[in-house]
């Protein structure tokens, strides 16, 4: 039972640690199965004549580092349980790693671009209806479905894990495609065509991690 309240607690904080705009550090328990793409650094606040930073770029950034502490949370999880499955452990420790490395970019860019940000949670555009802190946005996993996971032992606890990652990877997808479908900043848009190709690879490895489950 203490374990169990020291990881709902450790999942609480990561959420509320985003909001501010502080990426977690993420260790990684395992070495990655595959080598992912990284995304590129982040141009700090343009100077003038470039391209304007606009609204829609900051919910980008916001968005992603929802998604990303959410699915670190998740894996860093997985990885403190025992007798998982060593694909979906290596899985698990690649996200970790990159992730770490993705928020750490991704927090440069939520701080120099805080102009941008709208006063209020927007009710249209790319992150209407996310809400103040985007616990509704596309594939977010609700606290019930967290906490199956937080409670679950292998195998069910590998099928949880690729089951909300999967989810959560089909919204973000939904999300970047809202973004490109406008006028993104150059950086933007170059950040999410990598994170589009880290999805698609990512929704193969989980696909593979459902079908071995029993």
């Amino acid at each position: 039972m203490r374990r169990r309240a020291v990881v709902v607690v450790a999942l609480t904080l990561a959420l509320a640690t985003a909001a501010a705009g502080v990426a977690l550090a993420v260790a990684a328990g395992a070495p990655s199965a595959r080598k992912t793409d990284a995304a590129p650094s982040p141009s700090r606040t343009p100077s003038a004549g470039a391209h304007e930073v606009t609204p829609d770029d900051y919910c980008y950034v916001e968005a992603m580092i929802y998604y990303r502490v959410e699915e670190s949370e998740l894996a860093a999880t997985l990885l403190r349980k025992d007798g998982i499955d060593a694909g979906a452990l290596g899985f698990a420790g690649g996200i970790a790693a990159r992730d770490a490395d993705e928020l750490d970019r991704l927090r440069e860019w939520y701080l120099s671009w805080a102009d941008a940000r709208p006063v209020e949670p927007p009710k249209d555009g790319p992150c209407g209806g996310h809400g103040a802190d985007h616990a509704q946005m596309p594939g977010m996993p609700t606290w019930s479905t967290v906490q199956g996971f937080v409670d679950a032992q292998h195998p069910d606890a590998e099928r949880r894990f690729a089951e909300i990652l999967r989810d959560q990877n089909a919204g973000m997808v939904a999300l970047i495609g809202l973004i490109l479908d406008g006028d993104p900043h150059p950086a933007v848009a170059e950040s999410a065509d990598v994170v589009l190709r880290q999805a698609r690879a990512d929704q193969e490895t989980l696909r593979g991690i459902l079908d071995a489950a029993p």
